[in-house]
């Protein structure tokens, strides 16, 4: 790999690391990570830099910036693999209020000039899911027609309907929020996450990397860190959740259009998919034993699942001021 780095990019390593799925270079006196870009194009490698350039310049800490490879590229193969290398400075290590720093990121992205385009997915959540929604259909139909061949393959057949019909609700949410609300400026596209837990300068731990950028509506980073709360601790996570809501909307107050959406991105099973496509993309063993005992907690969960949907109003402070329309087959709250 050090000869690799050196050939493609002209940076002579001195010492790396391993850090999760990311390796840590360091050379020249410098920090670098060498990040996984599977199914990343140059296209999307040019924006996510514009968009770590415009936060630099605005003063943002801790923002990682792309470094091109000798042939002026942001990708390059290493064994078979896109490969993305970041300059990346760790920030000072503080107390942070995340609701409130994600509430200033989001800012910068509504307030950006920038044209982002390839980057954008506000406004493409109900295609995205339903797209799909219809794969997995599909998947689970010829797999009802061949019978299962694993525990996995059953617990898939039997429980796909009913997050079938959870995924439904979410797509139709969405369409009824742009139906009845009206967007505010809270709602503009801004600088957001892929997946924001897996984003390792929340914890102080990582610079923020140009890899993670998307352009995309605040609630898909609200939703997920909400989500997040809820895995590691349950239905304990109530205030945790109020206090994160509180803190952003001291800086960005939200709009009745953004909590639908953050209630119909909660209401799309992810996880459930996530879960189901790592399994059947995977040869590996120990991994497909990992995916059938979460499949297994997700499933067991899912009546606790409801009940916290059931009472997010109540759980994000909003049920006096925010009418989230219910959903008919969830508990009372």
């Amino acid at each position: 790999m050090e000869q690799w780095v050196h050939s493609e990019y002209g940076v002579r390593v001195e010492r790396l690391e391993s850090k999760g799925r990311h390796t840590v270079i360091w050379g020249q006196q410098e920090r670098f990570l060498l990040v996984p870009a599977d199914g990343r194009s140059e296209a999307e490698m040019e924006e996510r830099q514009h968009i770590s350039r415009y936060l630099r310049a605005k003063g943002v800490n801790g923002v990682g910036e792309l470094v091109k490879t000798k042939a002026g590229t942001y990708l390059a193969v290493y064994e078979g693999r896109p490969m993305a290398l970041i300059r990346a400075t760790l920030p000072p290590v503080r107390l942070r209020q995340l609701g409130r720093e994600l509430a200033l990121l989001h800012e910068y992205g509504r307030s950006c000039p920038l044209p982002i385009t390839v980057c954008r997915r506000i406004g493409q959540w109900r295609e995205l899911w339903a797209k799909r929604i219809d794969q997995m259909e599909a998947f689970w139909t010829n797999m009802v027609a061949n019978g299962p061949a694993s525990p996995f393959d059953r617990l898939f057949i039997e429980s796909f309907p009913y997050y079938v019909g959870l995924a439904e609700n979410a797509v139709q949410y969405v369409a009824d929020t742009e139906l009845d609300e009206e967007p505010l400026r809270v709602d503009y596209a801004a600088f957001c996450h892929e997946r924001l837990p897996q984003a390792g300068w929340i914890e102080g731990a990582e610079a923020k990397l140009p890899t993670d950028w998307v352009y995309d509506h605040c609630a898909r980073d609200l939703a997920e860190w909400v989500r997040d709360l809820y895995r590691r601790h349950g239905p304990e996570c109530r205030q945790e959740v109020r206090r994160f809501f509180q803190d952003y909307g001291h800086v960005s107050p939200l709009s009745p259009f953004a909590w639908r959406l953050v209630y119909a991105r909660l209401l799309f099973p992810l996880p459930y998919f996530e879960c189901v496509e790592a399994y059947y993309l995977t040869e590996d063993g120990q991994e497909r034993t990992r995916r059938e005992e979460e499949l297994r907690r997700l499933l067991g969960g899912s009546h606790e699942y409801e009940r916290f949907l059931a009472s997010f109003a109540e759980i994000a402070g909003i049920a006096e001021r925010v009418r989230l329309p219910a959903v008919e087959w969830l508990p009372p709250a």
